[in-house]
């Protein structure tokens, strides 16, 4: 495969062409007041094989409010019941998002000191902090392993049918296109064998899929199992299982709120885990039907999406500092990152190692 050497700047250049804006969306809840003194135990089918503790912090007398920009689509949907369903709000955090469209645009209103906290993909985030953005990685995403899915049009096969073939990448660069290129790797394709196309995600590359543009193209659930269901496709593989050790979502702060904000980011980070156990293991059957009725897919597709997925559904903080410095030698070893790039201090575990102290939360892939 056919491997040239990028500068830094380029990179971000090609990233910065896919600007698209973030949308108010206004405060997400309102801070509530009353104190959550129970406690449950999530049960023993966590993804981890852990007995998580969920018991619930107690919320401070006064509210927090966080600037935030978070993903839409699959890859927020949790995070958005949950705070649809008040369970911030219990903790007394408060949101003021924004829809997050892209990861430059991230990158954007935290150098602008727009947003105090976000989530994406981190193959975008450390090359824009090491190049200057005021922030941090500091946490996991709920999953982060690449939940991204290659499906084809029916008449392919397999991977090494899509020779000759025209397959979207979602972007010109990142987590996406790299589980796209190692994938075609994997048949002993190289990169010049296919023509490769940023067709968006999730509506957008699903309709490229649909009309034909592109033969194929890596996408997220639930249009992967939509793609099959409706017999216009099928999968030819999962993301995760060809590059198992790429890391692909993450939380990220501002220094601003790291410096001068400690104790509100650290009930945040305490919180977002605790909600998203909640969900897995309090409120899974209500979520599917919620994010049925928002993605509108109907809750049979969308339950078996979500059940696919559920072995990277980890919800534990703790950056792992091997998966990223797989992601940073594989972005080098494409040409995405200079050589010369040093991502140690692009993160920190300070805070995420205390929310998963305090929730009793141990490494899954420790294991």
């Amino acid at each position: 495969m056919k491997r040239k050497m990028l500068s830094l700047v380029l990179v971000l250049g090609l990233v910065g062409s896919l600007l698209a804006g973030c949308q108010k969306t206004g405060t997400e809840s309102a801070a509530g007041s009353s104190k959550a003194e129970s406690s449950q135990e999530t049960s023993s089918d966590t993804a981890s094989g852990d007995e998580v503790s969920t018991e619930t912090p107690k919320a401070a007398d006064d509210k927090i409010v966080i600037r935030s920009c978070f993903a839409t689509g699959m890859t927020g949907a949790v995070n958005k019941f949950a705070i649809e369903k008040g369970l911030y709000e219990e903790l007394g955090i408060e949101f003021d998002n924004l829809e997050w469209s892209s990861n430059d645009e991230v990158l954007s209103l935290m150098t602008r000191g727009e947003i105090d906290v976000a989530d994406g993909d981190p193959s975008s985030y450390v090359p824009g902090i090491y190049n200057g953005v005021p922030a941090k990685l500091v946490g996991n995403m709920w999953r982060y392993s690449g939940s991204y899915w290659l499906i084809a049009n029916n008449d392919i096969k397999s991977i090494a049918d899509l020779k000759g073939k025209t397959v979207g990448t979602a972007m010109a660069a990142g987590g996406m296109k790299l589980s796209v290129l190692e994938m075609l790797n994997s048949a002993g394709l190289k990169d010049e064998d296919v023509t490769m196309v940023a067709n968006g995600a999730y509506q957008s590359a699903y309709a490229t899929f649909t009309t034909g543009e592109v033969d194929a193209t890596i996408i997220h659930n639930p249009y992967a199992a939509l793609a099959e269901s409706e017999g216009k496709g099928h999968i030819l593989g999962r993301a995760w299982d060809y590059i198992p050790d790429y890391y692909t979502g993450t939380l990220i702060a501002s220094n601003d709120m790291i410096e001068k904000r400690p104790e509100d980011l650290q009930r945040f980070l305490t919180a977002y885990y605790t909600v998203h156990e909640q969900v897995k293991n309090e409120y899974f059957d209500e979520f599917v039907t919620w994010v049925s009725a928002q993605m509108n897919t109907g809750e049979e597709v969308m339950r078996k999406a979500i059940e696919s997925e559920k072995d990277v559904w980890l919800d534990y903080p703790v950056i792992p500092e091997k998966r990223l410095s797989y992601t940073v030698d594989l972005m080098k070893e494409y040409g995405w990152l200079d050589q010369n790039v040093d991502y140690s201090h692009t993160y920190t575990n300070e805070f995420a190692q205390v929310a998963a102290d305090e929730l009793g939360m141990t490494d899954p892939e420790a294991k």
